[in-house]
This record gives C-alpha cells, sequence and structure tokens, in this order.
C-alpha cells in the first residue's frame, strides 16, 4: 500500500502546465516605397489544395487563395506543384499548401 501511495506521489506533476495554443501563420504581405520605381511587393502567399494520389503524384492543384491576385502568382504556383510527387500512401489525401515567393 505504501509503494502504490509513493508512486502515485511521484506521479503527481506539482508545476503549473503552460497554455500552448498554435496559431495558424498569416501570411505577411509589405509594400515598399522606392523613389524611382514605386511600390515593390516584398512578399507574396498563394494558398493551393492539391490531391495526393495512392500512387505518390500530386494532381488536381487549385488555388484557393492568394494574395496579390491578378499578377501571375497563382498559376506560377500551379506550374511549382505539377510534376510534384510525395510518399505513396494507401489512399488518396487531399492537401493545402501555402507557397510564399520572396524576392
Amino acid at each position: 500500500m505504501i509503494a502504490f501511495v509513493l508512486a502515485a506521489a511521484l506521479l503527481i506533476d506539482p508545476t503549473p502546465k503552460k497554455d500552448v495554443s498554435f496559431k495558424t501563420p498569416q501570411a505577411t504581405v509589405e509594400r515598399t516605397q522606392d523613389a524611382e520605381t514605386g511600390p515593390t511587393l516584398t512578399a507574396v502567399a498563394v494558398t493551393l489544395e492539391c490531391t495526393a494520389r495512392a500512387t505518390g503524384r500530386v494532381t488536381g492543384c487549385r488555388v484557393l487563395g492568394e494574395t496579390h491576385p491578378g499578377l501571375g502568382f497563382g498559376e506560377a504556383a500551379l506550374a511549382l506543384m505539377r510534376d510534384a510527387e510525395v510518399a505513396p500512401g494507401p489512399r488518396e489525401v487531399q492537401f493545402a499548401r501555402t507557397i510564399q515567393f520572396m524576392p
């Protein structure tokens, strides 16, 4: 009985637990002003949704959102994923990926 109480006392952790909360990273878009050329983009993000086939091939990508639509970054992100592959798995899986373009 004493061994049971001693084991329980050793397992109890009296230190307070920290609140751990995970935040989704937000894409930061910054602009700098150049006196000669005007505003310059310093960061652009494009979020894609794709399907990973059981064979490992990535297909069916589409743009879910982009920070600066109409500037061609969505098409560039789709081109980057065109020949992408992942580790083969037991079934198809849909996933989202955010690609950040930096100068």
